[in-house]
């Protein structure tokens, strides 16, 4: 059976693999994401790798910079 150790590495190891893709945000081309800092406008992500501060920063929006056509 699983002892003590193994059990709380298993959930630490599950954290970390949280935070880290709660950190790391790749924009595609043709976007901008605008970020907030705690409830706040702080910046806007061009495309491209970005890392953002776990549980303080999220992304607010995700704004396409295609060109739409107009009929």
């Amino acid at each position: 059976m699983m002892d003590a150790g193994f059990i709380v590495a298993l959930v630490l190891a599950l954290v970390v693999i949280v935070v880290i893709a709660k950190t790391a945000v790749v924009v595609p081309q043709q976007n901008a994401y605008i970020i907030e800092n705690l409830g706040k406008y702080s910046r806007t992500l061009e495309s491209g790798f970005a890392l953002l501060i776990p549980f303080v920063e999220r992304v607010a929006y995700r704004h396409s910079l295609k060109e739409r056509a107009i009929d």
